[in-house]
């Protein structure tokens, strides 16, 4: 019997906050493509989160994604989020997102492990702040 691939699954009700026409990215009252790949990320970081290293985090280098479904106000949106490889502390992963009629979307992503400290001065170098 083949392994099954690790996966994790989060969900959201889309709000008037995650609609195109409030994030003014679109004209339509419908889950905007931004939320969707945010909840996306998010399925796919709970999932590297479980292991990477104490004082390690990912960070989200590549998404390739479609949104082929509208998903309207109240609706529950689903994400998951499937390991595919860890490979010298780059994860990547399959992702697709669904409503109660079928998927609105799918991904691929690619997340890479750093140290969470490193990560903080190099952000705070490129602010300007030292």
């Amino acid at each position: 019997m083949e392994n099954e691939l690790e996966t994790n699954t989060v969900s959201c009700i889309v709000a008037e906050e995650m609609l195109e026409k409030n994030l003014g990215c679109g004209d339509t009252e419908t889950y905007a493509i931004g939320m969707m790949v945010t909840l996306m990320e998010r399925a796919a970081k709970e999932l590297a989160d479980r292991h990477i290293p104490e004082g390690f985090t990912t960070i989200g280098v590549m998404l390739n994604t479609t949104h082929v479904a509208p998903t309207v106000l109240g609706k529950e949106v689903t994400a998951v989020a499937t390991l595919l490889e860890i490979s010298d502390g780059q994860y990547y992963f399959e992702i697709t997102a669904s409503d109660d009629r079928g998927i609105i979307g799918e991904a691929t992503h690619q997340r890479i492990a750093v140290p969470l400290e490193k990560f903080h001065q190099k952000a705070k170098r490129r602010g300007g702040v030292e």
